[in-house]
């Protein structure tokens, strides 16, 4: 939502509009999915690891998010860290919670935070790709 006001002309309200409808999609997959994931509980050696994963993802984007503007006065470089940052930490769950959904979302997230393209609309795309699959029948 952010980052779509540097664009010229209409395309900002466009991918504003364009995103909120998509959002309001994935939620609607979302509530109407019947089951995601596996109805295990996880260990105590995943919840652990849940734990100091989410630890360093915190940890990494703070400190990132002040040494790359500070240190290297590249602000617009946050936004792209962050996308990286938490598209890796997808990768840790997905082998933590053996769930391929979470790399399925973390390597393209991941990647394209690397280069500063897109990590939103993959983030959207892979919860919505995973409540379509998890959906309810008809009846």
């Amino acid at each position: 939502m952010s980052n779509a006001g540097v664009l010229p002309g209409a395309w900002p309200l466009v991918l504003r509009l364009l995103g909120i409808a998509t959002f309001a999609l994935v939620v609607a997959l979302v509530l109407c999915a019947d089951v995601i994931g596996s109805d295990a509980a996880p260990t105590r050696a995943q919840l652990r690891g849940y734990g100091f994963t989410v630890l360093a993802e915190v940890l990494a984007i703070l400190v990132g998010s002040r040494v790359l503007p500070g240190v290297f006065d590249l602000a617009e470089a946050t936004l792209p860290w962050v996308a990286t940052v938490v598209g890796v930490h997808f990768i840790v769950f997905a082998r933590i919670f053996k769930e391929s959904i979470f790399a399925v979302l973390g390597v393209p997230m991941s990647t394209c935070g690397l280069g500063g393209v897109a990590p939103g609309a993959i983030l959207l795309a892979a919860v919505g790709w995973s409540a379509w699959v998890g959906r309810r029948a008809p009846a």
